[in-house]
């Protein structure tokens, strides 16, 4: 008998315990609001028609020691796809490019000056040991602006501290269910992103994306720390910090040629332009 009852206490707290790990029920959407606008506007935060920037990717493991630190700047232009990417540090990988020519993707490797073409399938794996894919790199992040996308609702306790309502949009590539979805948390006052929850075919956690630091450029507010980690590994980290981000500068066509691609790397490295031009190919830049 009292085993009995003692099993009942135990059962009742395991099922306040596990209702209050659910995350609170989603609130109705106000009336006209389209999720593909708010997803527009959530991509707004990391792109222009045209976005320089200058980012450190790194990869804190689970002994908390950051064991990658890559420096790299990227070239994105919105209305053709392109995007010229080139790693500035560790020396061991400075000078390693990426063009993007869509549908194509060049990537330059200058330690045995050969270029190969990336398979688009590849787009969705990690880059150079870190959980970041390329096509979070190339273009924003988590399919921001660019899949399919629908309102669930909002959330009234999001954010890292709880507190901050956000709207919460289902997007989905081409809109099949069967290549998984990414589940975003927006902020209500801005849709600035707040989270993406990337899940599997099975709707299993694939990784979670967690933005802050949030900054005013060009009336806009941008995300400067970008934190990814994985249930599978949850005490390991790979975090892009923004050291800069210019939204529509002006920049030469010529950054977007395979002859781009195929320079070193160095003079690029030794300074950034002030309006984030490159001189033409095979120059250095001004």
């Amino acid at each position: 008998m009292l085993l009995s009852r003692l099993l009942l206490v135990l059962a009742a707290a395991f099922c306040v315990c596990a209702a209050s790990a659910q995350p609170p029920a989603l609130e109705s959407a106000p009336p006209g609001i389209e999720a593909a606008a708010l997803s527009r506007r959530a991509a707004e935060a990391f792109a222009g028609q045209r976005t320089y920037l200058e980012a450190v990717l790194s990869l804190r493991e689970p002994e908390g020691e950051t064991s990658v630190a890559i420096r790299f700047r990227a070239w994105r232009e919105r209305s053709s796809g392109r995007s010229f990417l080139r790693v500035l540090a560790p020396e061991g990988q400075a000078g390693t490019g990426l063009l993007r020519l869509p549908p194509n993707l060049w990537r330059y490797a200058p330690r045995s000056a050969s270029v190969d073409l990336v398979e688009s399938a590849r787009l969705g794996e990690p880059w150079l040991g870190t959980d970041f894919t390329l096509a979070d790199l190339l273009g924003p992040p988590a399919g921001l602006g660019s899949m399919q996308a629908r309102l669930l609702g909002v959330d009234p306790a999001s954010g890292a501290d709880g507190m901050q309502r956000a709207y919460v949009l289902e997007l989905r590539p081409g809109g099949a269910a069967a290549e998984g979805r990414v589940i975003a948390w927006l902020s209500l006052e801005r849709a600035t992103p707040l989270r993406c929850d990337r899940r599997g075919a099975d709707d299993a956690l694939v990784s979670s994306l967690r933005f802050d630091d949030v900054r005013e450029v060009a009336g806009r507010a941008v995300p400067h720390r970008w934190t990814l980690t994985r249930p599978d590994a949850p005490k390991r980290e790979s975090r892009i910090e923004l050291h800069e981000i210019r939204f529509d500068p002006a920049f030469d066509d010529a950054i977007f040629t395979t002859r781009q691609l195929l320079q070193s790397g160095g003079a690029l490295a030794a300074g950034a332009a002030a309006d984030a031009r490159l001189g033409a190919p095979g120059g250095s830049p001004p």
